[in-house]
């Protein structure tokens, strides 16, 4: 690979790593910009005003907007924590195969003291399926890390080690963030569903206490007895 390629290629990860640490940002402040929802405790005050009385389905179609929003919003948040989750365990993985490559890489450094020397012995994935093939490796001092994005970089091991631990700790946090924030979102869920029922008995209450009134019994001269 040319120098050019290899700037090319770490412009293209710093840019990848960038993205995803403004997402990770992004994911950790819902709950500071989704307002609380509003328990209604009065439903009768609460239709009075604004004379919503008169706009019960207007009122119902907002209701049903908000709550919608926090489902969707629960959704998109439940998948961030699954992939956090998966991402977690990956990274610590990885952090595991480097510490032994490590180890490996300083045991040949001492062999070649002693001009006595042993290769490397280890397992590894073909691709996705759960086939894994063997290699020496005669000195593993580097490795290579997919950074997102179709981009592999070339690290030296402590990079590498201290790139991996960057990424496990903001993970660990951003799971952290996440978890209070479907707390959070939930609530709010729960809150808005409540109000959408609140609301729908104030009306078939209303509605059957028209319907008794208009069944009244009246005397001759229509007047309510």
């Amino acid at each position: 690979i040319t120098s050019s390629s290899r700037r090319h290629i770490k412009m293209a990860s710093e840019t990848k790593i960038r993205e995803e640490k403004e997402e990770e940002k992004e994911s950790s402040l819902v709950s500071t910009k989704v307002p609380k929802a509003r328990f209604i405790e009065d439903v009768e005050k609460y239709m009075r005003e604004e004379n919503r009385e008169n706009a019960f389905e207007p009122v119902m179609r907002d209701l049903q907007a908000r709550y919608e929003q926090m489902k969707n919003l629960e959704r998109v948040t439940q998948n961030e924590k699954i992939r956090l989750t998966r991402k977690i365990p990956e990274i610590e993985k990885n952090l595991e195969a480097l510490n032994a490559l490590d180890a490996n890489h300083t045991r040949r450094q001492e062999e070649e003291e002693e001009k006595t020397t042993t290769t490397t012995k280890l397992k590894y994935q073909l691709g996705e399926a759960s086939i894994y093939a063997k290699a020496d490796i005669e000195d593993p001092s580097k490795v290579f890390l997919w950074l997102g994005a179709n981009v592999m970089l070339e690290y030296p091991l402590a990079e590498a080690k201290q790139l991996l631990e960057t990424n496990l700790e903001n993970c660990k946090k951003s799971l952290i963030a996440t978890d209070g924030d479907l707390a959070f979102i939930k609530d709010n869920a729960t809150i808005q569903e409540v109000n959408l029922a609140r609301v729908y008995n104030w009306d078939v209450k209303r509605r059957m206490e028209g319907v008794l009134k208009k069944d009244e019994p009246r005397d001759v001269a229509g007047i309510e007895r």
